[in-house]
């Protein structure tokens, strides 16, 4: 075995030995032909490995080694489209440690849009950078100055924490998330993983086969109005959705996506519509990529923020401090009616928030989020089903004993009393107590 044709042609017998599909061995080889080395940056590693690529017998050596993992079920790869399962591409994207994307942007309200391009980077290790590279001036987003060109988001698994820079007002602000799952955030920028674990919980069906860009795909959809991924949390400022479809489409050969689009109409004429695309998949990625490497000049107003769990404690101490500041508990825990009534009792003028210190806004920043957690905690407990009722419009600081917010527990019910204390008691007794409410 010592001339070419020889460990050519052993390396072809050794292909055709160990599977029967022959289809697969020229899809494999036309994609380790037509796909260039996925980079970010090309140093002396990557240029080593182009070299070595251009050998057709380490080509060959490749597709043997592929296809012998398929044939022993070591990758997930197929040789047609037929019998995708969403939960094999979730486990072939748990197998890239770097990836990134384009996303377009399409935010529609009160007959006025806004758009955005962003450039998502995704390690396995470090988390998740987004960078803006095109907005619209007009944009229609509540906060336009967290979408300007040039702003970098960063989601920090290791610190628990999310940065946004403007660099454009030299400003950063850091999120630092006590105890807080991060998933929700993942959702938001389109992370892959993410979405197709939401499109899973949801009824869904295959598209059947297509081809997107030269790449033979099977799609997928979904129209389940329970789907909550992606739109940075655009969706729920937006209203209930009135109409859901989104769609996925996965490479045949790597079981990899090649686009995403999703689409939601809320009932309040709101539409968003975002679109993932160029994917590009097992990129080198540099750790320094999640290091924001914030300018010295740089300020935080607001400082660092905290955010504690969504869980009863909290919840508790939200609602003590809103009847310290305010005489009596929130009418609602609706996100909706709940954000109205705190804008009430602290005022919305923008112009009041940007005169004040940087150590005022802190304390002011903080003080919100601790009010807000009463509401996030219920929006969390209608997510999980736990059948919440809350009674604020009636029942007040000095009602100890009457049910001021109550969810159910399996087959019992907790109840956080007036008087803010707690208790687990049988549906029955939650019945009756209940039916002592103030009507």
């Amino acid at each position: 075995m010592t001339s070419k044709e020889t460990i050519e042609k052993r390396l072809e017998k050794l292909a055709q030995a160990i599977t029967p599909d022959e289809k697969l061995i020229e899809n494999v080889m036309n994609r380790i032909d037509t796909t260039p080395i996925a980079s970010l940056s090309i140093g002396p590693a990557q240029n080593i490995w182009r070299t070595i690529m251009k050998s057709s017998i380490t080509k060959l050596a490749a597709a043997a080694v592929i296809i012998i993992a398929c044939s022993t079920g070591l990758i997930l790869w197929k040789s047609t489209g037929s019998g995708i399962a969403l939960a094999d591409v979730l486990t072939r994207i748990e197998q890239v440690t770097g990836y990134t994307y384009q996303v377009n942007s399409i935010t529609t309200r009160q007959k006025l849009t806004g758009t955005r391009t962003s450039t998502v980077l995704v390690s396995k290790e470090d988390g998740i950078k987004m960078t803006i590279t095109k907005a619209d001036p007009n944009s229609v987003q509540s906060q336009p100055g967290r979408y300007m060109v040039g702003t970098e988001w960063y989601l920090l698994p290791r610190a628990n924490s999310l940065v946004l820079v403007n660099h454009k007002k030299k400003t950063y602000s850091r999120f630092i998330y006590d105890g807080v799952k991060l998933d929700f955030y993942k959702e938001q920028y389109n992370e892959p993983r993410t979405i197709i674990k939401q499109i899973l919980s949801c009824e869904h069906k295959s598209l059947g086969q297509s081809v997107i860009d030269g790449i033979t795909v099977e799609g997928f959809q979904t129209t389940d109005l329970n789907y909550g991924g992606g739109f940075f949390g655009e969706a729920d400022r937006k209203g209930e959705p009135e109409k859901v479809d989104v769609k996925l489409w996965v490479d045949v050969n790597t079981f990899l996506p090649v686009r995403l689009e999703e689409d939601i109409v809320t009932k309040k004429e709101g539409r968003i519509y975002e679109v993932s695309y160029d994917f590009r998949w097992n990129v080198v990625v540099n750790p320094d990529d999640f290091n924001p490497n914030i300018p010295e000049d740089y300020r935080a107003p607001a400082g660092d923020i905290i955010i504690h769990p969504s869980n009863e404690e909290n919840a508790v101490k939200g609602l003590k401090l809103f009847a310290d500041l305010f005489g009596d508990y929130p009418a609602s825990l609706e996100m909706k009616a709940f954000g109205g009534e705190l804008k009430r009792h602290l005022g919305s003028d923008p112009n009041a928030y940007e005169e004040l210190s940087d150590e005022e806004r802190t304390r002011k920043t903080t003080e919100g989020l601790s009010l807000a957690a009463p509401a996030f905690f219920y929006k969390t407990l209608v997510d999980e089903n736990k059948d919440p009722a809350y009674y604020g419009e009636t029942v007040g600081p000095d009602d100890a004993d009457k049910v001021l917010l109550r969810w159910k527990l399996d087959d019992q019910y907790r109840i956080i009393f007036g008087n803010l204390h707690a208790d687990t008691v049988t549906a029955d007794v939650m019945i009756e107590l209940e039916m002592a409410l103030p009507k």
